[in-house]
């Protein structure tokens, strides 16, 4: 092997670069990953295209969190990994001394950094991570599939928190990647009506395909009329996966009386909130619930090996939701595109 590799760096806002450089040398308690296929997230774009780095992150750097790979060299310490285990890698990084990480809310750590956003990450043919943040694919479970674990996690961290019940109504409220996770997760966990939300016929579409019982377009449609008609007076279990201050108001209008909202998605925009949204609130003792982040005890936590098992299983699907699949030398072009909506995509994979 030699010492050189193809990434693809962020050198500035705009300016992503596809280079020759070093790669990295791993430590005695590290691994070095041969990249396979990376999903290029959401929050991805405004890193690279918009707002620019954040959290003390240095250019350039090279993206990329969502990832498979196979283990092409291993640490002296490090011990149960093997060159040729095929790994999706939980690319958190905690702190590990505030009190959340001493409580095992690894999540909600007041210092982590992320592969891919503070250290160099996975837009690459290699890429070097802790030992303890590798997760074994059982066969059954193929590269491409896998670089879509660490979306689905972010969703079933949501879902879990929802309280759901067999038999229960669910509305999911947003139908991107992690809506069409929480989707699937939703019939995994035993609710027998699943409603997807969204603007877009085409997501919806697929949202059925993906197990929801009804869809509604909320440009075409009074949402809350809607879901109140089908769940006969509101949902027991509403999540937010959009992050529009519009669908967060409406979370709390389409709940049962003591339901659970849960909110994923995040708006960066003030919630105001309507006279009836309050209402509903306080007059339906509703239970609404933050989740952020997948991470809990022991690292990664239950939703990381519950995706890998179901993944593993084909209970839940990532491929259906993939619409590009792109090489390497082709993220700066796709980057633009996606942040400029020149293109129409759901879920962009690179292939390496």
């Amino acid at each position: 092997m030699t010492n050189k590799m193809k990434a693809s760096l962020l050198y500035g806002i705009g300016d992503v670069r596809y280079e020759i450089v070093d790669i990295p040398e791993i430590s005695s308690n590290e691994v070095l990953v041969k990249v396979k296929n990376v999903g290029i997230c959401g929050s991805d774009l405004p890193r690279s295209m918009v707002s620019g780095l954040s959290g003390g992150a240095k250019y350039p750097i090279i993206l990329g969190h969502e990832f498979s790979g196979e283990i092409s060299g291993v640490g002296s310490d490090v011990k149960n990994i093997q060159i040729g285990d095929r790994v999706a890698v939980a690319p958190l990084v905690p702190c590990g001394k505030c009190i959340y990480c001493k409580s095992g809310d690894y999540g909600l750590c007041t210092d982590y950094h992320i592969i891919g956003t503070r250290v160099n990450g996975a837009l690459a043919e290699y890429v070097k991570v802790p030992a303890d943040h590798i997760l074994k694919l059982p066969d059954s479970l193929d590269f491409e599939t896998a670089a879509g674990i660490e979306p689905a996690t972010i969703a079933y961290h949501g879902l879990a928190k929802a309280g759901i019940k067999v038999g229960d109504s669910v509305v999911v409220l947003g139908c991107g990647p992690i809506g069409q996770f929480a989707i699937q997760w939703a019939k995994v966990f035993g609710a027998s009506k699943i409603i997807a939300v969204d603007i877009f016929n085409e997501k919806l579409e697929l949202a059925k395909k993906l197990g929801a019982n009804y869809s509604v377009n909320s440009k075409e449609s009074d949402v809350v009329a809607e879901i109140k008609k089908i769940t006969s007076g509101g949902a027991d279990a509403v999540i937010e996966t959009a992050g529009s201050k519009f669908t967060q108001e409406q979370a709390l209008l389409i709940s049962k009386k003591k339901g659970n909202v849960v909110f994923v998605g995040i708006s960066h925009t003030p919630l105001p909130l309507s006279e009836s949204a309050t209402e509903s609130i306080l007059r339906g003792e509703l239970k609404i619930q933050g989740s952020w982040n997948s991470y809990t005890q022991p690292y990664p936590g239950n939703a990381w090996h519950a995706t890998v098992d179901f993944m593993g299983k084909g209970e839940i699907v990532f491929k259906p939701m993939i619409s590009h699949k792109i090489k390497l030398e082709e993220v700066g072009e796709y980057l633009k595109k996606m942040a400029n909506r020149e293109i129409n995509f759901n879920k962009v994979v690179v292939e390496i």
